[in-house]
């Protein structure tokens, strides 16, 4: 990862894993953070795929069970897991940003456009709510931040974060008491029923029709939290803060502390006011989405403490197969979950409950897990991770393991 072993480094790559010879050892913390994450993205992705264009909203759920769900899906992963998966995004990029040289720059540029037109990809073939292309143009700013003191890039994490919660109350509040998806942003609603019940090219239309009212959504809603979570992780990664996490056993205790004390009162109090009032989207159903994503760091943080002290358990070490081909993992539970639910694929769209909806999202998750395990006995990489780094080397990377 980011910080390498001092005598085995491990190179990173833009999408948050390390793409090193699979000789050397590698950090297992990141890595299963990010096995960790990918779960929590799958399930709060799901809804947007399974249920409903507009995610999850208190008039679709009809049985105490859904309500539950719901409930559960809002307090513990909703604006959560995106956060992590920037963080780590962030730490993972230290490595190659300590290098100013024009290779190392030209080659980082090439990450980013590789990343960007996989995102792309995503975004008009399977998912609308990709965070690929968010992710390649904000890493362009964090050259801005090499050779930059780590306190300068703390206090401009800081400062990110204070902008995008000003900024999400703004819109948020302005928009309330509108019906159409994603809380009044994405007025396109018919393109979006288009994309998840007609064919795969009419699918493919209707994103593309959308697909600028969700580029607004990810600008107001993730641009400069991500941002924050970026600069935040790389000055974890110049710290190597995730490389022993028993040198830090209280730090990651603070964090447990803080997510519990903190990050889980809000994440209650956020999907209670966006699910048990009458009006979603007046003003209780916006105050708990701003409450939510305002404290949802702290949750965060109180997960990757936890994982962190029980890192060297051994049912963590399932996840750290998934971790190191994550990007596979995230482009794959969108390839699964549309040819699951879409109108080109099975067709589930709308046929479900939340409930077995999230059933069939754990089960995605599962399968994904097994398949990186089984995948990486043979291959050092994984396949979109092959493909972006061969882009960024502009040579073919041997993908069989030697």
């Amino acid at each position: 990862m980011l910080h390498s072993m001092s005598t085995n480094p491990v190179e990173p790559t833009a999408s948050g894993s390390e793409l090193g010879s699979p000789s050397l050892k590698r950090q297992a913390l990141p890595d299963q953070l990010r096995g960790f994450a990918l779960l929590g993205i799958i399930v709060v992705n799901m809804p947007f795929l399974a249920v409903s264009n507009s995610g999850i909203w208190q008039f679709q759920l009809s049985s105490l069970s859904d309500q539950v769900v719901a409930f559960l899906i809002v307090a513990l992963a909703q604006g959560k897991f995106y956060l992590l998966f920037a963080f780590l995004f962030g730490y993972s990029l230290t490595l190659i940003l300590k290098s100013r040289s024009p290779l190392g720059v030209n080659r980082y540029l090439r990450r980013l456009v590789g990343l960007a037109v996989l995102g792309a990809g995503h975004a008009y073939l399977f998912f609308i709510g990709d965070i690929l292309m968010s992710y390649a143009l904000l890493g362009l700013i964090l050259l801005l931040f090499v050779g930059r003191s780590t306190r300068t890039v703390l206090v401009a994490s800081a400062f990110s974060y204070v902008i995008g919660l000003v900024l999400l109350a703004l819109v948020f509040f302005e928009a309330r008491g509108a019906e159409s998806s994603a809380g009044g942003f994405i007025t396109n609603s018919d393109a979006l029923d288009q994309a998840l019940k007609g064919t795969f090219f009419e699918a493919v239309a209707g994103r593309a029709s959308a697909l600028p009212d969700a580029l607004l959504v990810q600008i107001v809603i993730n641009w400069f939290p991500s941002l924050s979570m970026f600069l935040l992780g790389l000055a974890a990664g110049r710290a190597g803060l995730l490389s022993d996490p028993a040198r830090h056993t209280r730090l990651w205790r603070s964090f447990v502390i803080v997510g519990v004390l903190i990050g889980l009162p809000a994440g209650i109090a956020s999907a209670w006011l966006g699910l048990v009032p009458e009006d979603p989207t007046g003003v209780y159903g916006i105050a708990g989405v701003v409450l939510g994503f305002a404290l949802a760091p702290a949750l965060s943080a109180g997960y990757v403490g936890a994982i962190a002290l029980m890192s060297h358990r051994r049912f963590l070490s399932y996840a750290e197969p998934a971790g190191r081909i994550s990007l596979t993992g995230y482009l794959g539970e969108s390839i699964l979950l549309s040819a699951i639910f879409c109108g080109w694929g099975l067709g589930l769209f709308g046929v479900l409950s939340l409930t077995q909806s999230l059933l069939v999202a754990l089960a995605v998750w599962i399968a994904l897990e097994v398949f990186a395990k089984q995948w990486l006995r043979l291959y050092a990489y994984g396949p979109f991770e092959w493909v972006l780094r061969s882009w960024s080397n502009l040579e073919i990377a041997p993908l069989r393991k030697r």
